[in-house]
């Protein structure tokens, strides 16, 4: 990755985490005040996130900083997995959650109590709403900028919060028309919902720690790029991953081995050149072998995509 794209990429990722941490904060200060003067299950559920949100943010913006950090000795292909880490960290904060939410949630739908204060409840809820809003703007613009996956993770996080809180208001109202089971059945609903998103957030995770190749429509581009220049009969052993913003692309050119190492060198570099146009910042390692039975006997195709070989153009 370049350094100019990298320091763009780590200033907006590191604006998006303080921006996270800081209006997860706020809501907490909010909601706290609010339900000790409501007592409402619904406030109460929303606040409950909103704390998990602010440890998430925190363990998330760590993750940010020591993720940025260059490779070293011990890290040659950096730390930029650490924001897998984060969002695994966060997906056990926001399970922990939903289960919290569930439960309170069915006992308060059994035991149905009287909200106070609902119009400064309601008032409240549409505030933080809105800030909660605002943040998830500014991190879709910087997830579609960056496809930071700390970032996007945490953007998934408080899009479900903006369901949380609209659930919130939809059972205040319903509670002002005298339907006390609403609030506990509004927080058990928004728990699920928020379960849901923790399961997603930590697939994704585990996916990239587990380097997870690319999606199977991009591997079929990269095969037809560089099978599309002129000199490369065949490519095989292609692997794919992504860790961070970085791209990590793999392969075995197959080339006519009666041709100069400069010339096999020349066409390598085409290869290289023409994925770099489609990934800009991408780590690309492309191995040259002769055309020869040795090497088609040794072949490892991929079995989700059918080989490529020159006579495909044809």
């Amino acid at each position: 990755m370049s350094d100019g794209n990298l320091r763009t990429y780590k200033k907006l990722v590191m604006l998006a985490g303080l921006a996270s941490v800081s209006t997860a904060a706020l809501c907490v200060f909010i909601k706290l005040a609010v339900w000790m003067m409501s007592s409402s299950s619904s406030i109460f559920a929303s606040l409950t996130d909103s704390l998990f949100d602010s440890l998430a943010s925190v363990v998330n913006l760590l993750a940010l900083k020591y993720s940025m950090a260059p490779a070293d000795r011990d890290h040659r292909y950096g730390h930029f997995k650490a924001q897998s880490l984060a969002s695994l960290a966060q997906a056990a904060f926001i399970g922990g959650s939903a289960v919290l939410l569930i439960a309170h949630g069915v006992e308060r739908f059994m035991h149905p109590q009287t909200v106070q204060h609902v119009e400064a409840a309601i008032t409240v809820s549409a505030i933080t709403m809105v800030l909660t809003l605002l943040l998830v703007l500014f991190q879709s613009y910087v997830y579609k900028r960056t496809r930071s996956e700390a970032i996007g993770a945490d953007r998934l996080h408080f899009v479900s919060d903006l369901l949380l809180n609209t659930g919130v208001i939809v059972a205040l109202v319903l509670s002002l028309r005298g339907m006390l089971w609403s609030d506990g059945i509004f927080a058990a609903i928004i728990g699920l919902l928020i379960l849901k998103g923790a399961v997603q957030i930590g697939i994704r995770a585990t996916n990239t720690l587990l380097d997870r190749s690319l999606p199977l429509e991009e591997i079929q581009t990269i095969r037809q790029t560089i099978i599309a220049v002129n000199g490369v009969e065949s490519i095989h052993d292609l692997k794919t991953r992504r860790a961070g913003p970085q791209t990590y692309i793999q392969g075995h050119l197959v080339i006519a081995g009666d041709i100069s190492l400069y010339d096999a060198h020349n066409i390598a570099s085409r290869a290289e050149e023409s994925l770099e146009k489609i990934y800009p910042d991408a780590d690309i390692s492309l191995h040259m072998e002769p055309d020869n039975h040795e090497t088609r006997d040794g072949i490892r195709f991929d079995t989700e995509v059918p080989p490529v070989h020159n006579s495909a153009r044809q």
